[in-house]
């Protein structure tokens, strides 16, 4: 007994120490996993409470050991890295963050509502190798102190609004190689070691290779000293800057170079002969490949680069060089060359005949210049070839042989050729035709299509991968190619190559990664490309979608974001370099939080919702099959429930009238020439006069390839009908006839907006008032079409053409609400073509292919911009909203007098510049960043003020309420004072409702429409509103 008594105590008290041990063990381990520096845990707090929202998934009082999403810890617990790319993260940086002593990579890119300026504190992470702050809202210089991060090896704060010059302190990073700054208003001249007083400067970075510094406003010379020290420089990309001077000699010693961009500047002098020298050279120094010299001021003639035999890519446009004939030795280039562009450069004399044999040739850009002679098209034409623009040359004849194939346009437009009497020979009248070169613009994919995935995505915002025939939410990286070679965007094999050398660097990189991350081939999809408007780059789309399941974990979409930042990806040419522009993910936000609910409640919960959609489903077929005969019926003639009423207008109608095809043509006189007015993308347009009434219209007849389908223009002609507002152009009525499509008009008798501004009526300038209450006129109208129209109406082509002045002057808009339809060669079926006009069109429409308010809130900027300076949107080579944003950032008034339409040069200065602040605030890059059309017709009400009393017939509804004077006219001195002061702005309430994507009504109920604004152009500075609550 008692043996078996000391037994069990003895095993009692093993299990005692088993159990101390074990709880020591426990907490051992625990007191090892926190073990977060206590310094660190302090300092990302206090980010935590800078950056709001985008921190939510740092819960836990132990980064390290809680595993805090974005944060990477050594071993030894110091915070390491920090990644919180596109997290949402709102606010300033705060200096705190200088105290992340061990911090070595710090990517905070992406985040729009990041704003303030830099702290200097940054110079204290004496461990940083990386810093990435690309496209956030960060104002002010660069910090000097930077300059102190000794180890830092990428350097990338594109796509900002930082101003002010580049510090030379910055030559201290002698481990630099990736130095990014473009896109934003950085100024002044290039620090070099010869004249800065600290002997620092861009020339003292030994490794350098990727110098970005393009869309900026630096001025004065380009330093030589570059050319004779960064020997390793891949890209030199100093485009769209106030470049002056030579083009160095000495960039002839870049031995490196790939890429040389130095478009969009004013340079002068000579092309160096020295480029000569940039050949390839075994493995590591594959020769020049690009030399783009556009829009400068460059003369003499260009020398003779016959030892670059690698070029793919030369632009030589715009420059007044001496005359020359066409430079052969891109021959030794024949095989390598897809682009050549050298229009307006005072080329002359005959075409080599071998031209268009060039086997990689896709575009040939020559026109105005003075080519002459016979333009030789051989058998052997080149199979790439698309484009040849010879317009405006003296090309006399032309010789093909008759098997010669030819897929390319050739326009020949000017020449002698096409004229009766100074062409040799007769030519095809198709070649004569065409004034502009048609290059197509956008690509998508038809992989989907070409997959027959019969799936269904009933979410909006669930993509379809068409690789896996699965509906998710894909993480989207949008990248922008900066010096794209090729011509040619719709081609499908191209952007099968970008696809392979996608997933072959991220497969590369997957099983590298630590712990490694799965990836598959299947997961990317790219989605379309587009040329991005006058700079000939390019934005792509690439979808990345989830291994399984809808949502991809945080893990990938980390490691996904990080590869693209930190330029991982290889890509070769045509592709480099890469800016990643945006990334995105549809849900909204880019990473996603557990939701703490157990595998079985989430199981019921998707078995239930899946069997609600199944039977959702099944009653809405149902019901679309009882309706389908019905539909069909209508289809066939959607005016047959009008046919029977008596009288001209119809119930759906309000006011508008229905003609027969015998009225329309005895108001227009059977169409005849003496009454067309001119021709526009709907059709020509005819005076007319209403029989009986004698009252005077505009006639518009669809030509044959604008006419819609007939449900189509029987909605268009009830939406249009009940419009009515004395700032838009009325529809009087419609016939619908013989195959006939035509609209009828009030005539407004004195012209466009543009014929005043720079037409057949611009010997008499209107004075500054009148101009002033057109625009108000215009903004009236625009701003009914969003608020008040049922449903609201985009236009789609705001532009000074389709502004109308009736007999008193006042503005009325034209042209809106015309969905102009046009077959699918594939299909058969009716599909809208682009509308907009260049020049006018919202940047962001270039990738999305989609318009919202704001779009034609940006396209209304840009004729703010033509009333005050009298300028069409692109002229000299540049885009109007470029160069007056350029020198208004730069210089405010004084940079933008020169541009200014002469005739306004009595004109208030003050009212000037706040009409200027309006016009640039409208032509914000984002459409987040615009005001709606209310908070414009609000501002100019505020600047017109009394005189809108002489606006005759202006609709008043929108005039109840208008913001300060004081408010819209905040002097430079006030917001520098506010800046000094460190008071942050007020939030910017242009993010309303309407600034949403609109694919088909949108709403009207924004927050914006309830509020007076006071909104100013701010440069540099973010956000760039101040509400006034009513």
């Amino acid at each position: 007994m008692g043996a078996r008594l000391e037994v069990k105590c003895m095993r009692s008290v093993n299990a005692w120490r088993l159990s101390v041990v074990f709880v020591l063990v426990c907490f051992g381990v625990r007191a090892i996993a926190q073990s977060t520096n206590p310094n660190d845990v302090i300092v990302l707090q206090k980010l935590q409470q800078a950056w709001g929202g985008g921190t939510d998934m740092w819960t836990g009082s132990d980064p390290c050991g809680d595993n805090w999403e974005g944060i990477v810890c050594s071993k030894d617990g110091r915070v390491v890295s920090l990644y919180m790319v596109s997290r949402d993260l709102k606010g300033t940086i705060p200096p705190d963050i200088g105290d992340l002593s061990a911090l070595q990579n710090l990517d905070i890119s992406f985040n729009r509502n990041l704003w303030g300026e830099l702290p200097s504190e940054l110079g204290n992470l004496a461990s940083l190798g990386y810093l990435s702050l690309q496209k956030c809202r960060f104002t002010g210089q660069i910090p000097s102190s930077l300059g102190q991060l000794s180890n830092l090896t990428f350097l990338a704060l594109n796509n900002n609004k930082l101003n002010g010059p580049i510090p030379s302190a910055l030559g201290a990073l002698k481990k630099l190689k990736w130095f990014d700054v473009a896109y934003n208003s950085l100024s002044g001249p290039l620090p070099v070691s010869t004249t800065s007083p600290d002997g620092l400067g861009l020339d003292s970075w030994p490794v350098i290779e990727h110098y970005h510094l393009n869309d900026n406003l630096f001025e004065g010379s380009i330093p030589p000293e570059i050319g004779n020290s960064a020997h390793k420089c891949i890209h030199l990309l100093l485009e769209v800057n106030q470049f002056t001077g030579t083009i160095p000699e000495s960039f002839g010693n870049l031995s490196a170079l790939q890429i040389l961009s130095l478009h969009v500047n004013q340079l002068t002098g000579v092309v160096p002969a020295s480029l000569n020298k940039i050949v390839k050279n075994g493995t590591t120094q594959v020769g020049l490949l690009q030399i783009r010299l556009a829009n400068n001021s460059l003369t003499g003639t260009l020398p003779t680069l016959n030892a670059l035999n690698q070029l793919e890519y030369v632009d030589f446009s715009n420059n007044p060089f001496d005359p020359q004939p066409f430079p052969t030795w891109l021959n030794a280039s024949s095989n390598t060359i897809q682009t050549i562009r050298s229009e307006n450069s005072n080329l002359a004399g005959p075409l080599p005949d071998d031209i268009l044999t060039y086997p990689a040739l896709q575009g040939l850009y020559l026109q105005s210049n003075q080519l002459n002679g016979t333009l030789s098209i051989a058998t052997n034409i080149g199979p790439r070839l698309r484009y040849v623009s010879l317009q405006n040359n003296m090309i006399t004849n032309i010789i093909t042989t008759s098997n010669a194939v030819l897929n390319a346009q050739i326009m020949l437009q000017g020449n002698p050729i096409c004229t009766s009497s100074g062409g040799l020979v007769k030519v095809d009248p198709s070649l004569c035709n065409a004034t502009d070169t048609p290059v197509v613009t956008k690509w998508s994919s038809s992989l989907a299509d070409n997959n027959n995935c019969t799936s269904f995505c009933g979410n909006a915002r669930l993509t379809l991968n068409p690789l896996q025939c699965k509906c998710s939410y894909p993480l989207i990286v949008t990248l922008e190619v900066r010096a794209p070679t090729f011509t040619t965007i719709d081609n499908e094999t191209l952007w099968g190559v970008l696809q392979d050398q996608t997933v072959h660097s991220l497969v590369n990189l997957s099983a590298t990664e630590v712990p490694p991350v799965k990836f598959q081939a299947d997961q990317l999809w790219v989605r379309d490309a587009a040329f991005n408007g006058s700079q000939l780059r390019v934005e792509v789309r690439l979808f990345f979608f989830p291994l399984s399941g809808e949502v991809m974990d945080f893990t990938t979409q980390d490691w996904l974001t990080r590869s693209f930042t930190n330029q991982k990806i290889k890509y070769t040419s045509p592709f480099k370099p890469e800016l990643v522009k945006d990334i995105e993910n549809s849900q909204g936000v880019v990473y996603v939080v557990a939701s703490g609910l157990s595998k079985f409640a989430i199981i019921g919960i998707a078995v239930g919702a899946g069997a609600v959609a199944v039977i959702v489903g099944f009653l809405i077929f149902l019901a679309l099959r009882m309706r389908r005969k019905a539909q069909t019926e209508r289809k066939k003639n959607p005016f047959a429930a009008w046919q029977n009423i008596e009288g001209a207008s119809a119930p759906q109608l309000k006011g508008a009238n229905w003609f027969n095809f015998d009225d329309i043509k005895r108001m227009t006189n059977n169409f005849s020439e003496e009454n067309e007015l001119g021709e526009g993308g709907y059709g020509k347009v005819y005076k007319g006069i209403q029989a009986g009434t004698g009252i005077i219209v505009a006639v518009k007849r669809a030509q044959e390839g604008s006419k819609q389908g007939a449900a189509e223009f029987k909605n268009e002609i009830e939406l249009l009908s009940r419009v009515h507002h004395n700032n838009l152009v009325a529809l009087v009525g419609f016939c619908y006839e013989e195959g006939e499509q035509v609209l009828v008009y009030e005539y407004v008798p004195n012209g466009t907006l543009t014929d005043w501004l720079r037409g057949s009526m611009s010997d008499q300038p209107l004075d500054w008032d009148r101009r002033l209450l057109i625009a108000l006129g215009a903004a009236r109208g625009l701003a009914y079409l969003h608020d008040n129209a049922d449903p609201p109406i985009i236009h789609r082509d705001v532009k000074s053409c389709n502004i109308l002045l009736d007999k008193r002057m006042n503005a009325k808009v034209a042209d809106f609400g015309l969905s102009v339809l046009v077959p699918d060669d594939k299909t058969g079926k009716l599909k809208p073509t682009i509308k907009g006009t260049m020049g006018y069109l919202d940047p962001e429409y270039y990738m999305t292919s989609v318009m919202s308010p704001k779009s034609d809130v940006y396209s209304f900027g840009v004729v703010l911009l033509e009333i005050i300076t009298a300028k069409p949107p692109i002229y000299r080579g540049g885009h109007i909203v470029r160069d007056v944003r350029n020198r208004f950032d730069k210089n405010g008034m004084d940079g933008v007098k020169e541009i200014l339409d002469p005739a306004l040069a009595e004109s208030l200065e003050e009212e000037l510049e706040t009409f200027m602040n309006i016009a640039l605030v409208c032509v914000e890059d984002t459409a987040l960043e615009r005001p709606s059309m209310h908070e414009v017709v609000k501002q100019l009400e505020t600047l017109v003020g009394p005189k809108a009393q002489l606006m005759h017939g202006g609709d008043n509804s929108l005039a109840s309420s208008k913001a300060s004077s004081k408010g819209s006219r905040m002097s430079r001195r006030e917001k520098m004072s506010r800046k000094e002061k460190k008071m942050p702005l007020p939030r910017s309430n242009f993010m309303s409702d309407d600034s949403e994507p609109v694919t088909g009504q949108f709403s009207q109920g924004s927050a914006s429409s309830q509020q007076s604004a006071s909104f100013r152009y701010s440069g540099g500075f973010a956000p760039n509103m101040t509400l006034q609550t009513k």
